[in-house]
């Protein structure tokens, strides 16, 4: 599970407004106007952090960060169920760069996370976190 929450951009909230003010669906036209507003006006400083985003130039990316956007209520109720050591186990956790991290501190956050300590969410933090389930 990745902890990371994409499609947050400052482009991705404007593109989103415009979504919703003009009751856009997701059809070709409708994604390749978008996306050709966003190239036409890529200096805007609005647009720089989803010009760098991979997923921008494809349709289907596009789709899935404008329509069916994260669900970051969905990730913390995952991360919560996670945080049962009874049911859950954490095996491995890596950061961004791929080096592995000391499991028994991401283990402690997620727990105090889900127990509604004010710690450092791992939320946003983009870190790789793989479970497996005790039989």
């Amino acid at each position: 599970m990745h902890t990371a929450v994409n499609e947050q951009t400052d482009g991705d909230k404007q593109i989103r407004r415009l979504i919703a003010q003009h009751s856009l669906q997701p059809t070709r036209t409708a994604l390749r106007q978008l996306r050709r507003m966003v190239l036409t006006n890529q200096r805007d400083p609005v647009w720089q952090s989803l010009i760098a985003e991979n997923d921008f130039y494809g349709l289907g990316g596009c789709r899935d960060r404008w329509f069916s956007e994260q669900d970051t209520g969905q990730l913390k109720e995952l991360m919560a169920l996670l945080s049962n050591e009874v049911d859950w186990k954490l095996v491995k956790a890596r950061d961004t760069d791929g080096h592995s991290l000391a499991t028994k501190p991401v283990q402690q956050q997620i727990q105090a996370e889900a127990l509604g300590s004010e710690v450092q969410s791992l939320m946003g933090q983009g870190l790789s976190v793989y479970f497996q389930r005790r039989r």
